[in-house]
């Protein structure tokens, strides 16, 4: 006997199929109010039997109720129908009716002939009055109401005036009615039954962000909603004035979330891709949080600051592109000349599937190395620094790839004058914390192990990055059980609040100093005064 999985394709006890969810829809996320045996189903309305259970038994999984069972509590009288009136998910229709009672206008809100007039009588809702709908019954964040009402207008004026509805070569004579301008409760209707009600949030976000015509998303998707925080995010009114800031921070975000959420690095991120990140969590928590730099997931500005000063720092000719020699000098020259000839050879690149010249790093390609460089503890960061040091490609770091990089780090021990730590303890030393599989090579696999992935990317250090194995081999026990119990939940955070605390302070000591320089000039120029004063006046009492 077959087995259907419960959930995917489903069909609803209204006969209405749903593609994409992970449970029954709640009468929340639908148009039209559920009878009453679909509320018994989704757990909106409680039986005379459930008020006696546990909270425990109330935590039991609905789907484990046959139809059959439905229809006897139907017949049999037990659904609790004095709850009726108490149950707190309303339908979308009823929302939609509340806010277009209080929020609804029917008048033009512009003047006469102005193409921002609605054709219709319909009361319908301005943009200003849609974010009551964006929030409350879409359930995005607020910052997504511009986009989400062009999206709606445009969806609806693409179907109904430009699409299988438009006018045929018969009625051409007629003239067709201008496309809407603002959004009423039938084009609300018709657009939460067709992108929203049959969809869970990670797919109705997904949906929204991409184009119509695409089934995956490109950094441009994610710019009118970057603008949209821009604009309407409190954290970040001072840079109303500074549109060059303000482009440098969209662009680092959108590259961020690629950097987590898009890790093929195709440029193309899918709605499997949405659904197993935090991006939704993350859009959600950056709407209720007024201090920008507490959502240290994509958005902070600190972290912005940090990528930006570090890139404009190594970006001497100001020409937006790195070179290795550039890249040589990034953390006081801490990297060797052969790491970085691999990094511009063969480390991912952001968006892969557009043309890349290897011979430069742009700003969104610093930014994947610098997150990879200063926090080698998670997947990404791993599989990034594991493909720059395979050398040949086949997915096995071999005693021979790690002794060539390693003879690099021995000749600069060498050069400096620290001890010699010879490769075979070094190995030795590296086996003992990552513990492979095999000790004839290594595998990415080995590295994520639970046990050792916060340790296992010092063999990376090792391998390329002197200043901080020699920090490794010189560690505190003490500061390293302090790093273990502060409050950064990773290595980047706690390096980009160290690192914003230090560009912060050189910006104090430059200003300090040009305030001295100012207060210098201001007495040299008294003393200049006083000078051609007593001049002029001796010049007089001369003559």
């Amino acid at each position: 006997k077959a087995v259907t999985p419960p959930f995917y394709p489903l069909v609803t006890p209204l006969g209405k199929r749903l593609t994409r969810r992970r449970s029954y829809p709640r009468q929340a996320d639908t148009w039209d109010p559920l009878p009453p045996e679909a509320l018994i189903l989704t757990g909106d309305l409680p039986t005379k039997q459930d008020e006696s259970k546990t909270e425990d038994d109330k935590s039991a999984d609905v789907n484990e109720t046959s139809s059959l069972q439905i229809e006897k509590a139907v017949t049999e009288g037990t659904i609790n129908t004095a709850a009726l009136p108490s149950l707190p998910p309303v339908c979308v229709r009823d929302q939609v009716q509340a806010i277009m009672e209080e929020h609804g206008q029917t008048e033009p809100s512009g003047p006469s002939g102005s193409p921002d007039q609605p054709t219709t009588a319909e009361p319908y809702l301005t943009l200003e009055n849609f974010v009551r709908v964006t929030k409350e019954v879409c359930r995005f964040p607020s910052f997504f109401n511009q986009p989400l009402y062009e999206r709606v207008l445009d969806r609806w004026n693409a179907t109904h005036y430009r699409g299988s509805n438009a006018p045929s070569s018969a009625d051409q004579k007629q003239q067709p009615q201008p496309p809407n301008m603002v959004i009423t409760a039938k084009m609300l209707e018709w657009y939460w039954n067709n992108e929203m009600e049959p969809y869970d949030a990670s797919e109705r976000f997904f949906r929204l962000v991409k184009q119509p015509h695409h089934d995956y998303i490109v950094r441009d998707d994610f710019l009118p909603f970057i603008k949209a925080l821009l604009s309407d995010h409190p954290g970040l009114e001072f840079l109303a004035n500074h549109a060059e800031f303000q482009e440098k921070y969209a662009v680092t975000v959108i590259t961020r979330i690629f950097y987590s959420v898009n890790r093929c690095h195709s440029g193309r991120i899918t709605s499997r891709q949405i659904r197993r990140s935090d991006l939704l969590e993350a859009f959600q928590l950056v709407d209720e949080e007024e201090d920008i730099n507490k959502v240290t997931r994509y958005f902070s500005y600190e972290h912005f600051y940090v990528l930006y000063c570090r890139f404009w720092e190594l970006d001497n000719d100001r020409d937006y592109k790195i070179t290795r020699e550039d890249l040589l000098k990034y953390g006081d020259h801490s990297l060797s000349h052969m790491i970085v000839d691999r990094i511009f050879d063969g480390a991912p690149r952001p968006f892969e599937n557009e043309r890349v010249d290897r011979e430069f790093f742009s700003y969104e390609d610093f930014i994947y190395f610098m997150l990879s460089e200063e926090d080698k503890a998670n997947e990404i960061s791993v599989r990034y620094w594991f493909t720059c040091v395979d050398v040949d490609g086949d997915a096995k770091l071999n005693n021979m790839e790690m002794r060539s990089f390693y003879a690099v780090q021995l000749h600069r021990m060498q050069c400096m004058g620290h001890e010699i730590v010879p490769f075979e303890d070094m190995l030795c030393q590296m086996m003992d914390m990552i513990k492979p599989k095999t000790t004839d090579h290594l595998i990415v696999e080995d590295f994520l192990q639970t046990e050792c992935a916060a340790v296992s990317g010092a063999l990376f250090d090792a391998l390329f990055n002197l200043n901080k194995y020699l920090m490794f081999e010189q560690r505190d026990p003490f500061v390293e059980r302090q790093k273990r119990e502060d409050e950064f939940e990773t290595d980047w955070d706690r390096f980009a609040c160290i690192d914003y605390n230090r560009l912060a302070m050189e910006e104090e000591v430059k200003e300090e100093e040009a305030m001295e320089i100012d207060w210098v000039n201001v007495d040299e120029d008294e003393d200049g005064e006083e000078f051609h004063g007593a001049a002029l006046a001796a010049a007089e009492g001369a003559g």
